[in-house]
């Protein structure tokens, strides 16, 4: 789970900025809070702030750091990231601390165009003494990339002999470290990379789930789960099943070289997503071939069932089919699920009952970070002080980010009136509109 997320010359964060999931002085919902031994941690924040404060370049910089990590190189990112209205070039930085059962790790890296000079893994030990190295990678006045790891890695020639080689001959400037020893014998290496590969979910605006199909196939429990939960939503879906198609029709005619590769892939053993949204899936069937795909179902008044295609929906309801496995993912995981621009498509009322559902799950194990414009979601019945962040940018154009917490806020206080207000900050200047003079462009 996530603890804490730290940038410095990111995108627009122009110095060193922080988001947590740590609590506050907070008494309300204790529910909403994981109690470990050592940390206690918050299990949802959503996060304000106007169009272009740098909210969603928070989700960017995790994302970043994630797909670095698994891409193995910083060579597969061309675009500059550092934050652009500097005047100085100077090394960008990002840092993750984050908790795999109950063990604190911190990740992170200092670079500067495709050269890492800096990189460390430490397992945390929360201010009460240092916290504990693993390994640490810098380069030395020289140039040269030194490597300096826990003495438990270093107890024979043989171990030290190998760390030479690593920083004489396989570590390239742009590759991490924890990337390229991952598989090795290193496991405290190995976990905190598969934590950063697997243990961090980014959903970006436009992203759909595609497995949709394939978890109504291979998961009755998924299929139940989602079915119990559409029908809680006023979206007038009773059901949602699978339907199966006669492969050949679904081909035709007209696209014989894609039916004889599909087949040939199926009868290998594989299942193949098709279609032009990728929503159906092919595969053999008592030793048939086959299409199968999700629909939903709608009832008459007179309790008739009514099959509609998906594409029949609308976008908030797609939307909302989209998350309903991210609600399943935090009951079975202890995962960090981060969505930006969640309010996308949902109307306000429909979006709130589902992030009340995800507040109120008993049975949540994960976490759930998203941004959001949507300001009914306000509400101290939902959300603890500590779990309300906003992003605002400063006259340098940079942003910063800091949790309602920080406020004297009383539990009574209508927070959405004060957000929108201003009191909070968080959100657009729009300045004297009466000087854009919008009645002359009218008369013309």
């Amino acid at each position: 789970m996530l603890i804490r997320f730290v940038a410095d010359n990111f995108l627009s964060f122009k110095d060193e900025t922080e988001f947590n999931m740590l609590t506050g002085d907070v008494r309300r919902h204790p529910n909403h809070v994981y109690s470990f031994p050592k940390v206690d941690i918050l299990k949802s924040a959503v996060i304000y702030g106007a169009n272009g404060a740098g909210k969603s370049n928070l989700i960017l910089a995790i994302n970043f750091l994630s797909e670095l990590v698994t891409a193995g190189s910083l060579d597969s990112f061309n675009d500059d990231v550092s934050f652009k209205l500097s005047e100085d070039e100077r090394p960008s930085s990002l840092e993750v601390e984050f908790l795999i059962e109950e063990v604190g790790y911190s990740y992170g890296m200092v670079f500067i165009g495709s050269t890492i000079q800096e990189e460390w893994l430490y397992l945390l030990n929360y201010g009460k003494k240092d916290d504990d190295l693993i390994f640490e990678r810098k380069i030395d006045k020289s140039g040269n990339t030194k490597i300096n790891m826990a003495p438990k890695y270093l107890k024979s020639q043989k171990d030290r002999l190998l760390i030479q080689v690593y920083e004489e001959d396989l570590l390239e400037p742009s590759v991490p470290f924890i990337s390229l020893v991952k598989d090795k014998k290193f496991k405290e290496i190995n976990r905190a990379y598969k934590w950063i590969e697997k243990g961090l979910i980014v959903i970006l605006p436009g992203m759909q789930y595609a497995g949709l199909t394939y978890s109504f196939i291979d998961d009755e429990d998924f299929k139940s789960f989602t079915n119990g939960l559409i029908s809680k939503f006023d979206t007038g879906i009773k059901e949602l099943d699978i339907q199966t198609l006669d492969f050949d029709q679904y081909f035709g005619e007209d696209n014989k070289n894609e039916k004889d590769r599909i087949l040939k892939l199926i009868k290998s053993g594989e299942m193949e997503r098709v279609g032009d949204s990728k929503n159906a899936v092919a595969m053999l069937e008592d030793g048939k071939p086959v299409i199968k795909k999700v629909v939903s179902y709608h009832m008459t008044p007179s309790g008739k069932k009514v099959k509609f295609e998906l594409f029949d929906e609308s976008d908030g309801t797609l939307r909302l089919i989209d998350f309903i496995p991210v609600l399943y993912i935090l009951e079975k995981f202890p995962i960090t699920v981060m969505i930006d621009e969640i309010d996308q498509s949902i109307h306000p009322t429909l979006l709130k009952e589902f992030v009340a559902q995800i507040q109120d799950n008993p049975n949540k194990v994960g976490q759930l970070i998203f941004t959001t414009h949507e300001s009914n979601l306000l509400d101290l019945d939902l959300f603890r002080q500590d779990e309300i962040w906003f992003a605002e940018k400063n006259k340098e154009g940079s942003t910063h980010l800091y949790p309602l917490s920080e406020y004297n806020v009383r539990p009574d206080l209508d927070i959405r009136k004060g957000y929108l207000s201003g009191r909070f900050g968080a959100i657009p200047f729009l300045g004297d509109l009466k000087k854009l003079r919008l009645e002359e462009y009218a008369e013309e």
